[in-house]
């Protein structure tokens, strides 16, 4: 096959042969990207109904999209051979790795975190792996984990058996290895279940995890025999020997999470992967500090609990008399409010709603993978998922219906599932958020019709309407008169707390609001409670009653986002701890180094060289506008510049352009990197929302709106000419190219290039949904793009060639683990070579409150 060609895929050498296939390198000439393909034996797909269901299965594993789990690109076949595209990873196996030897406890549980999470993303969809085991487990060269063979193990198993939810007969793995005398392969690492033939779920991935843990941690087998039968005897009827462990590590703790694994009653091992990462991650965190669990304190002497005891009896007449004090003061003083946490795992929570009785729906994004719909009670560690689409939680009726929004960005389907399950019915398009009238049957909405983004309740009959943002999260009344929603002020960037009966009764509560949350009618419903981040503070839960008057509800030492109400005085927030950290790779370094300057240091910029990098501290700042800081790329001290917010870097590293909002709208501005003095490029009627310089210098491309007309984009001199309109309304160009002709825009989901004179913009390639446009090369030849499912903290940084539209990687970044991880706007150098971008963790919670006032 070396030199072939499978259609478009050109073979180049290979890479490995198991009893599923043999894989090779090859080149995808139309993307010019290298991957993997399996080539499949045609005996295990001779049957064409066993290949119809297989092809199912395979197409539903390319679903998966997780930083710990290599992509499935394509499954197809050719002139009758099947074959599966991967993604190409560079690195060894585990099994490479673990040959005659094991791992330090630190490392083996750093990757057997990555494992569970890459289950746990694959889980929360319904495919089981199968096949665990260290063959299928890559350890990449920047030392990251992917799973490869997700659900590929029913090849290995005849037709007619539980492969496809029926009985039969097992077919062991033909590829055993042997070591020290034994004869082992795959069946190693079978559950007993697995092996009985049995029905098999995700349990079973958590047993063959198990038996991958043992032998990370002991450089052994967990179970081993002279021939596979013996082995598989072993499985259903022995334990494994106990760990043996070295000094300093926290033996009890890791026996007793590995022997749970290896339960052979499904019922009394670990239930799901999540609960398995949770528990790995909190031995790593006490790994880091040093605080693993102490022995128990031997019970005191006799004779010592005997003189304790005459001690009470000197001391309970004053500790009475204290008692009684504290019981005056408490009937003066309430009790604090009492939080409960409600989730455990690591990941983003994107909404939660109160549901029929204890229950709690919500939508979270656990380790990376798409966001899915769940519920839980009080009390439960684990949520049960709700087995419908991607998408999120918006409203609960009283009867238990749920109103979702089907897809993954904040735009999407509206539709309605009732409690018990089922399709969802699809209702509307371009909706943004819904929520159930009090009697449950009506709705207020925001969606885009038209050209404009309304505020609808019930549906057909609009409220308030807009051209430019659309309003955020909308919430009735419990008397079902009046809806609250979020509104922002296109002129300075402020969001405000706006009610509304009608589009001729609309009140602004509060306004002035850097960034907002959630909001919810008050239990009462008197007020409107919402999160909101007020100018140099920090996200709190505020209440805004019908006059205006504002008042803080809840705070913490984090961020609080507020999610729902109930009557009786419940609430649902979520507690958020977030650090943003500031990266940046010079051309020619291997790997990329931190550059964080305070506690919340994002990317704004790149010199050409690499030598400067701008950026902002989003915690520190001066009113609406955040504080910018110029700093070496050596590591030398930061130089704060000024305030202002959308900052850009001249090309010859001299000025900063920025945009300063005001109460009374923004200005325009350039702020010299040394000495000299800020210059406002302003122009009478403009309201600013972004600008950036062109590769000349000369001239700044902005997005404005004009006189309360819709915004579109400009062109202005620096010299303080006047500025050219260049693209239509409502059109946001961006990226001069190196020659001044033209420009980017996105329309549509496809890149345009647009000449800055006028004319047809001509396209030059369809953008995938996780792509961004980051800049121009420095010879104009591409355009790099910028490529990241959110919240997966994996970023792909490539190379689009304008002529051809194929697309090349030219660096991958990895965060250190997956689950709540956003990695901002990435800026590159004009070779491509050196780049900035910051990371921003978040650990978030749901909580459920009692007593907020």
């Amino acid at each position: 096959m070396i030199g072939k060609a499978l259609g478009h895929y050109e073979i180049l050498a290979e890479l490995g042969e198991g009893g599923m296939g043999v894989v090779y390198k090859a080149r995808d000439t139309h993307l010019d990207r290298l991957v993997a393909i399996k080539i499949l034996p045609p005996e295990k797909l001779a049957d064409p109904d066993r290949k119809r269901r297989f092809m199912h299965e395979a197409r539903a594993c390319s679903s998966l999209n997780h930083p710990n789990i290599v992509h499935v690109y394509d499954v197809s076949t050719i002139d009758g051979q099947a074959f599966i595209v991967m993604e190409y990873v560079a690195g060894r196996t585990l099994d490479d790795i673990l040959r005659h030897r094991h791992l330090p406890w630190k490392k083996a549980l750093k990757y057997a975190s990555a494992i569970t999470a890459g289950l746990s993303a694959a889980h929360s969809v319904g495919i089981v792996h199968r096949d665990l085991k260290p063959a299928n487990v890559m350890i990449t060269d920047h030392d990251h984990v992917k799973l490869l063979d997700f659900g590929l193990a029913k090849l290995t198993e005849p037709a007619g058996c539980d492969a496809f939810g029926e009985t039969g007969s097992l077919v062991l793995d033909d590829s055993p290895r042997t070591e020290q005398g034994t004869i082992v392969g795959t069946v190693a690492y079978m559950s007993p279940e697995q092996a009985e033939g049995g029905q098999v779920d995700t349990r079973s991935d958590v047993f063959s995890f198990g038996a991958l843990l043992y032998e990370m941690l002991s450089g052994n087998r967990a179970f081993t025999g002279d021939s596979k039968i013996s082995v598989l005897t072993a499985i259903l009827h022995k334990d494994p020997p106990a760990l043996e462990l070295p000094e300093g590590t926290p033996s009890g703790e890791l026996r007793r999470l590995v022997g749970r694994c290896l339960k052979k009653d499904p019922d009394r091992r670990w239930q799901n992967a999540a609960d398995l990462k949770l528990a790995l991650d909190e031995l790593r965190e006490e790994g880091e500090t040093g605080a693993f669990p102490l022995p128990q304190a031997p019970a005191p002497p006799r004779k010592l609990r005997f003189r304790l005891s005459w001690l009470w009896v000197v001391l309970l007449p004053v500790l009475s008399a204290l008692a009684g004090l504290q019981i005056g003061r408490s009937l003066l003083t309430p009790d604090p409010p009492a939080y409960q946490r409600l989730t455990f795992r690591r990941g983003d929570i994107l909404s939660a709603r109160f549901a029929p009785g204890d229950t709690i729906a919500f939508t979270a994004s656990w380790d990376g993978a798409p966001p899915l719909m769940f519920t839980t009670r009080p009390g439960s560690r684990t949520a049960a998922p709700l087995n419908l689409p991607v998408g999120r939680v918006l409203s609960v009726a009283p009867d238990g219906t749920l109103a979702v929004l089907v897809g993954q960005g904040d735009r999407g389907t509206l539709a309605t599932v009732p409690w018990g399950g089922g399709t969802p019915r699809e209702m509307l398009v371009d909706v943004y958020d819904a929520d159930w009238s009090p009697d449950g049957k009506e709705m207020a909405i925001v969606r885009h019709v038209s050209g404009e983004y309304r505020v609808e309740y019930p549906i057909g009959r609009v409220i308030a309407s807009t051209k430019y943002r659309p309003p955020r999260i909308v919430r009735v009344s419990p008397d079902g008169r009046m809806v609250a929603f979020f509104e922002i002020d296109t002129s300075v960037g402020d969001y405000s707390v706006v009610v509304a009966s009608s589009s001729d009764d609309k009140r602004v509560l509060s306004s002035g609001w850097r960034a907002v949350g959630r909001l919810a009618w008050s239990p009462r419903g008197d007020e409107v409670w919402f999160s909101a981040l007020p100018p140099g503070g920090e996200l709190t839960v505020l209440a805004a009653d019908l006059s205006g008057k504002v008042r803080t509800v809840a705070s913490t030492t984090g961020w609080l986002l507020l999610h729902d109400t109930a009557r009786d005085g419940r609430v649902l927030v979520t507690s958020v701890n977030a650090r943003i950290r500031l990266f940046c790779r010079r051309p020619g370094q291997s790997s990329d180094e931190e550059l964080s300057w305070l506690d919340s240091s994002y990317a704004a910029d790149i010199s050409a060289d690499a030598r400067m990098l701008l950026f902002i501290e989003l915690s520190e700042g001066e009113g609406r506008n955040t504080a910018f800081y110029l700093r070496g790329t050596d590591g030398s001290p930061a130089v704060r510049l000024g305030e202002g917010n959308r900052q850009s870097l001249s090309p010859d590293g001299k000025w900063v352009l920025s945009i300063r909002r005001e109460s009374d709208g923004t200005q325009l501005r350039i702020v010299p990197t040394g000495a000299g003095e800020a210059v406002n490029l302003s122009q009478a009627g403009m309201q600013y929302e972004t600008a950036e310089w062109t590769p000349d210098g000369r001239h700044v491309l902005f997005f404005a709106s004009e006189n309360g007309r819709p915004p579109r984009t400009y062109l202005q001199p620096v010299d303080k000419g006047k500025p050219k309109a260049v693209t239509p309304e409502g059109i946001r160009g961006m990226r001069v190219a190196p020659d001044g002709r033209h420009l980017l825009s996105v329309e549509a989901g496809k890149l345009l290039l647009r000449p800055l004179g006028g004319g047809t913009p001509r396209q030059i390639a369809a953008l995938e949904p996780t792509e961004t446009i980051v800049r121009w090369s420095g010879e104009g030849h591409a355009v790099y793009l910028r490529r990241m499912q959110p919240g997966s903290g994996f970023m792909t940084l490539l190379r689009l060639d304008v002529e051809t539209g194929s697309r090349r990687v030219l660096h991958e970044v990895h965060a250190p683990e997956a689950g709540g991880v956003f990695i901002g706007q990435v800026y590159m150098t004009p070779d491509g070579a050196g780049y900035a971008y910051s990371m921003q963790r978040d650990i978030t919670s749901l909580y459920l409150v009692n007593g907020l006032q």
